[in-house]
């Protein structure tokens, strides 16, 4: 056995039982037949995992820069004739992971039977070691393998073979509500489409369907939501979001279904429809924290209008779909009624993202003179966060200033992952008080694309949006901005335009190449250098917007004009852990070469004495 092996072995000599009380509080199943599955929990320092496998060969996990195995930190496991083996490994390419000189997991336990292999281990989420990854609170590209054989005592572990696979997790996420058994007070509805032939004429379509609670004479709690989604259709359905309208009384319009979103809410006369829910690929089930309900069967209606958003890139004809949200409910009410806010920048064209940048900011900010207006003197109390870009979005921060300061970010994903979009359970929960402002921050990268981007329903169009779910309910929907039209047009050498209902045209001056032409054109004839794409950057982000500040009343700070303010930045202290453990070895090293320099002085001064 190698020294690497024996100090693992050692470490488990001190670990705890396989069978003790679940401590766990995160748990995912990362293949699609169920076959791997992972459970972990965290503290400031350190996080703990236990997989179990089916096999009785070498398990692996790891954490890749973006899901492939060039730059991964991996540790694999096994047991061989009872006994358990560790090893810190770290992938230079897509070939053998080599072992790290630095052996950083400690391995707590593990178990063999006849089918499965369970191994728990633990790290630190910052090693200092330079073939590790640190574990932050961003979306971790995790990558798992197994095979039914040990590793080789010559060669170590054989090619997996194609067991493999990559998921996205949250790992750092607070764990959600605690989870319940359907008690006998709950009840279920599901709002689900009903055998829709999916359009192969478009490649996104947003089905619109309405779905009526049963009547409740008083007012209720939703409780839970979660996903149905069609066996087969994951692709297909991109995601889903549930608003709640108002029961007019006429009940054809109580079961409708279109791939008209529009034509859906006038007939429901549902613009003002409040958010509940958004779930998209790879989201988890939403469980309301135990003082909080979102209330239905009072003011705010019993009609529930959903928006399917349908991914249909090869354009088949075939695609037939009866997915949904499950919707749980009760007559026992919660302590707070709660509600969701929508913070966001609007899906028009004014939202622009030029092609080749390596990154690109937009912000959408909700200013101090709506949160002003609409919060209560005692304000809210924010309990989670759903963070939302399409494909291009490489990060998404929602900023927190109150007097002038910034406070730390309400939800930050630093690494976000269109293909995992993920409620956060926010701990602690957060204030938000009158005349704070909120300033989403979403970054997005699209160097390996010719054309434009602009906001827009497609997947390949932006969104960037952030949804609060907070208590007690206030009246308050939407709060974003929206960059000044001309504003823009005058980055291009625009003086003046027209609106007409689907463009924005150049009316002045004459002498502009694109006079009398769409704005989105010049837009995309501009030469998009580097220096240009940080000069838009820069001139988007500092010029005036106008305020949405919108909800069943009619706020003053709707449709302002207003200049985006300064603040003073939230300095994070730095992470001295690394620098401190480099200085200790760096004084360690030193002390080492000053011995060895003493060492033959003492010796001569010895020998000079005899």
């Amino acid at each position: 056995m190698s020294p690497l092996q024996i100090f693992v072995t050692f470490i488990a000599g001190l670990s705890v039982s396989l069978g003790e009380e679940n401590v766990f509080t995160h748990n995912a199943v990362l293949d699609a037949e169920g076959k791997f599955h992972l459970q972990w929990f965290f503290d400031k320092e350190r996080i703990t995992f236990e997989v179990t496998v089916e096999t009785r060969g070498y398990v692996a996990l790891g954490f890749s820069p973006n899901g492939g195995m060039a730059g991964s930190d991996i540790v694999i496991g096994w047991i061989e004739d009872g006994r358990a083996q560790l090893e810190d490994r770290y992938a230079h390419g897509e070939s053998q992971p080599v072992l790290d000189s630095r052996q950083d997991w400690a391995l707590h336990e593990s178990q063999e039977n006849g089918t499965h292999t369970t191994m728990r281990f633990s790290r630190e989420l910052q090693t200092c070691d330079p073939f590790d990854r640190d574990i932050k609170k961003v979306t971790t590209r995790v990558i798992w393998a197994y095979h039914p054989d040990d590793p080789d005592p010559q060669r170590g572990p054989l090619y997996h073979q194609g067991r493999r696979g990559t998921s996205s997790l949250n790992l750092l996420d607070p764990p959600a509500p605690a989870q319940w058994d359907s008690p006998d007070d709950v009840l279920v509805f599901d709002a689900l489409t009903q055998n829709v032939h999916v359009p192969s004429d478009s490649d996104t379509t947003y089905w619109c369907s309405t779905h009526r609670l049963p009547r409740l004479a008083r007012k209720h709690h939703i409780i839970k939501m979660k996903a149905i989604i069609q066996p087969g259709n994951e692709r297909l359905v991109h995601h889903i979001v549930l608003w709640q309208c108002k029961y007019d009384g006429n009940e054809s319009l109580s079961d409708i279904s279109s791939p008209r979103c529009d034509t859906v809410r006038h007939a429901l006369r549902c613009y003002r429809a409040r958010f509940l829910v958004a779930w998209a690929v790879g989201g988890n089930d939403l469980y309301l924290p135990e003082i909080v309900g979102l209330p239905v069967g009072d003011d705010d209606g019993d009609v529930l209008l959903m928006s399917t958003h349908y991914d249909n890139p090869h354009l088949r004809d075939d695609l037939y779909d009866s997915s949904g949200i499950r919707v749980y409910y009760t007559p026992v009410l919660r302590e707070h009624d709660g509600g969701v806010l929508q913070v966001s920048a609007p899906a028009w064209p004014s939202m622009m993202i030029p092609p080749g940048a390596e990154r690109f900011n937009v912000l959408a900010h909700c200013s101090s003179s709506c949160l002003q207006e609409a919060l209560p003197e005692d304000g809210v109390t924010i309990v989670a966060s759903f963070l939302h870009t399409h494909l291009a979005g490489r990060s998404i921060r929602e900023r927190h200033f109150r007097n002038g300061k910034e406070l730390r970010p309400i939800n930050s994903n630093d690494a976000y992952d269109f293909n995992y979009q993920q409620t956060t359970y926010l701990k602690p929960y957060v204030k938000l008080l009158p005349g704070d402002t909120l300033v989403l921050e979403c970054g997005y990268e699209t160097k390996n694309r010719q054309n434009m981007t602009y906001g827009g329903l497609g997947t390949h169009d932006e969104m960037c949006m952030d949804f609060l779910l907070y208590y007690p309910k206030i009246d308050l929907k939407h709060c974003g901005s929206e960059n000044n039209g001309p504003g823009l047009a005058a980055f291009f050498g625009v003086q003046n335009v027209t609106y007409t209902e689907r463009d924005v045209i150049i009316t002045k001056p004459e002498s502009h190449p694109f006079f009398n032409k769409s704005l989105l054109e010049a837009a995309q004839a501009h030469s998009w250098t580097e220096e240009e794409i940080r000069a838009f950057e820069d001139y988007t982000m500092n010029m005036k917007y106008r305020m949405a500040c919108k909800g069943k009343q009619g706020f003053q700070a709707d449709g302002q004009t207003e200049v985006p303010p300064t603040f003073e930045p939230l300095i994070e202290p730095p992470d001295g852990k690394c620098e401190e453990d480099a200085m200790d070895n760096a004084n360690s090293q030193a002390a080492a070469v000053s011995f060895v320099f003493l060492v033959p002085t003492v010796i001569i001064w010895t020998l000079g004495s005899v």
